[in-house]
């Protein structure tokens, strides 16, 4: 399921739910109940979509990748694919910390190193990277052939 369904639809339910109780209490007509679930999933919605919302291009020609998340507070970042050190897959299920997996790009920005996350926009997906993952790994791989891949980014290629 999405990461945008599930705000959605965990948005219907609690409507649901506020407005069943004022309809208990007298306060609502039973008939707003609908409105009430619409109304939440609409706000809660309008609230996440900072935060699902990415967007990544992958320029092979240029050899850069461009993105910008909540992370980036939704500016772009260029990332040269040449300078790209390791790709890692950090999975959901592994580490319980969120719930959606992530790529990161290590990289060397000057002197110090750089680390890029992106985000899988599947919630809970065991079904391993995305293609998203899988094409940008592979992009990495080829313009800068030294570089370390998570071998389960591989695995399907």
């Amino acid at each position: 399921m999405g990461l945008v369904q599930l705000v959605a639809i965990l948005g219907a339910v609690s409507g649901a739910i506020v407005g069943a109780i004022l309809a208990y209490d007298g306060e609502q007509s039973w008939l707003a109940l609908p409105l009430w679930a619409l109304g939440c999933a609409l706000v809660i919605s309008l609230i996440a979509a900072p935060i699902l919302w990415q967007r990544v291009v992958l320029d092979e020609r240029a050899g850069q990748l461009r993105y910008h998340n909540i992370a980036t507070a939704h500016r772009w970042r260029k990332v040269d694919l040449v300078d790209v050190l390791e790709v890692r897959y950090d999975n959901f299920a592994d580490k319980r910390k969120a719930m959606v997996s992530g790529l990161y790009l290590h990289m060397r920005n000057g002197s110090r190193p750089a680390r890029h996350r992106l985000m899988d926009n599947e919630v809970g997906s065991y079904q391993g990277p995305s293609p998203m993952f899988r094409d940008v790994s592979a992009a990495v791989l080829r313009a800068q052939p030294r570089s370390l891949v998570d071998p389960i980014l591989l695995a399907g290629q």
